[in-house]
């Protein structure tokens, strides 16, 4: 079924990557969540030598990609040295996952983000021990214009929700409800990481 490969994609980062590609990461990504559903498993096998070429990838296409995607990204740039850009990455993604689940009708999708974000447990760990950085990467990704203007539809994380059964999503709440989600997470993580950067 559909949704054993959704599941095993959107949870399979949290194990060793270490296999190889078998093809190139398509220009662009799918815009189907089911698809890029598989194609999340497929980045998943994609080991440390070819964390250049995902990071370029991810970088070129991260407003049309779910948060998973990011979440990968943070834990690669974190391998290759570049800390606060991870922490950036790191940031990012939870808040469009959060933002995303939020928008979801099953409320029970939120569940869904911190399973994803155990991918990046590094980065977590790294910002935890360095937290005005962490602070202070979470305060600049709060100040992109684009911190929600991703495309992927949210159906990738409601259909994670409990009432989701074959890959199916219990749909989205009203669009007119979405700019007070994005309000509702934008006001959480300001909190949150202004207190880490000693801003508030």
């Amino acid at each position: 079924m559909r949704i054993a490969r959704l599941a095993v994609a959107l949870f399979l980062l949290a194990g060793p990557a270490a296999l190889a590609a078998e093809q190139p990461l398509p220009v662009p990504p799918p815009t189907d969540w089911l698809k890029q559903a598989d194609l999340y498993g497929q980045v998943a096998r994609m080991g440390p030598a070819q964390d250049a070429q995902v990071i370029d990838w991810s970088l070129a296409h991260q407003r049309l990609v779910s948060s998973g995607f990011l979440f990968d990204l943070s834990r690669r740039l974190l391998a290759a040295g570049r800390t606060h850009d991870a922490l950036e990455w790191y940031a990012i993604a939870l808040m469009r996952g959060h933002y995303d689940a939020g928008r979801c009708q099953d409320r029970s999708a939120k569940r869904a983000v911190g399973g994803l974000a155990r991918q990046a447990a590094v980065v977590a760990r790294y910002g935890n021990s360095h937290a005005q950085e962490f602070g202070d990467a979470g305060m600049k990704a709060l100040a992109r214009d684009d911190l929600f203007g991703h495309t992927v539809s949210p159906d990738w994380i409601c259909a994670q929700g409990l009432t989701g059964m074959g890959g199916q999503s219990a749909g989205t709440i009203p669009p007119n409800l979405w700019d007070a989600v994005a309000l509702s997470v934008r006001e959480e993580f300001t909190q949150q990481f202004g207190q880490m950067s000693g801003r508030n």
